[in-house]
């Protein structure tokens, strides 16, 4: 059965894609630079005994065409699983942002991996499949930083939800996972207050659960700073700057 991979050239995509090809799954790699995607589906390939084909997508496009998607899966076994760890920020990303930097994120965080899902929906419940997103631990409570990147997850949140009600009786798992902080380039030489997960520990909880379905913290330890900040008066939340 065949995987598609969104943002799976780097960090936490690219554990997943060396997760799900070691199991012996066909993948389709996607990310914005072919010239990242064609040397790890190729050293996947051969490492594993599996067919990995890499594509090139602007996650930023508008429409966003997936014809590049469809015409590989024409070569690879029934789809199974769509995952999509996806998402950006910006140091910009404020309160009364830019119309351009909005939309970008607005985009890449939540329109297309909405388009994604309903694209694909129909074949994954066909073949009792899994669809997995992630957002973050910004979603706990908006505050001026981070703004249209917490407003957007915290729609792909929803929108998941949504998708759980929908197809709770189809037989298609159904993920969502709420991360903390990830070892990834992202996280690079920042005073962060609580430790970093290892990608590849992720990919691990990703693929244990594949065939489940429901909403998980990612360190689950992360739920209870995410808790406190939800239930801290807003008198003193307003003054923290985080």
């Amino acid at each position: 059965m065949t995987y598609i991979v969104v943002g799976g050239s780097s960090g936490l995509g690219r554990a997943l894609a060396e997760r799900f090809a070691a199991a012996g799954c066909e993948l389709i790699i996607v990310s914005r630079d072919i010239r990242d995607t064609a040397p790890l589906a190729a050293h996947l390939a051969i490492k594993y005994e599996v067919k990995v084909s890499p594509v090139a997508m602007e996650m930023n496009s508008s429409p966003l065409s997936l014809d590049a998607i469809d015409e590989a899966l024409d070569d690879h076994s029934p789809l199974k699983g769509l995952l999509m760890p996806i998402g950006i920020n910006s140091d910009d990303d404020v309160v009364g942002l830019g119309a351009a930097t909005l939309l970008r994120i607005s985009r890449i965080n939540y329109l297309s991996p909405c388009q994604l899902i309903n694209h694909y929906l129909p074949a994954l419940e066909q073949s009792s499949g899994v669809i997995v997103g992630f957002s973050s631990v910004a979603t706990a409570r908006g505050r001026g930083k981070n703004a249209a990147y917490a407003a957007a997850k915290s729609a792909l949140e929803s929108y998941f939800e949504s998708l759980a009600h929908h197809t709770a009786d189809t037989g298609l798992s159904c993920q969502h996972y709420i991360l903390g902080y990830l070892d990834t380039n992202l996280a690079f030489a920042q005073d962060l207050p609580f430790p970093k997960a290892s990608p590849e520990r992720v990919a691990d909880v990703v693929y244990a659960r594949r065939f489940s379905s429901g909403r998980q913290f990612c360190p689950r330890p992360w739920y209870i700073p995410y808790r406190v900040v939800q239930l801290l008066p807003w008198s003193i939340f307003k003054r923290l700057a985080f």
